[in-house]
């Protein structure tokens, strides 16, 4: 019996996984369509405060201030970690932990500036 290279190996294993992810969420989506009633009920796409028909204006309003800092706690918090396994591997291997890293906090860096971005936003401190 011949065996596969390693690189081989997880080339398939992350193809087979990437397949069924995608496919199994095409799945959902068409079976969402085909099991969903076709006729459009007025009633649905009303406003309701509590399973209750709306009277009057809205009873409270719903401030965005403190979501740019459960933002930036969502993104520091792991850079945090990565920094510590970054140390924890750097040693054993130096170029491999610093392309990872990096590329790792590629991503988390437009998520960072977004929530920097919303904190510095004075409006939505206010209630008007």
């Amino acid at each position: 019996m011949t065996t596969a290279p390693a690189g081989y190996e997880v080339l398939m294993t992350f193809s087979i996984g990437l397949i069924l992810g995608i496919g199994l969420g095409l799945i959902g989506i068409l079976l969402g369509k085909l099991l969903a009633p076709s006729r459009e009920f007025p009633r649905k796409r009303e406003r309701y405060e509590c399973a209750n028909p709306p009277r009057g204006r809205a009873r409270g309003l719903f401030m965005m201030q403190y979501y740019p800092y459960l933002i930036l706690f969502l993104t520091l918090e792991p850079i945090m970690i990565y920094s510590f396994l970054f140390l924890l591997e750097a040693y054993r291997h130096p170029v491999s932990a610093l392309l990872l890293f990096s590329g790792i906090i590629g991503m988390l860096i437009p998520t960072l500036i977004f929530g920097l971005y919303s904190a510095r936003r004075l409006e939505l401190w206010s209630a008007h």
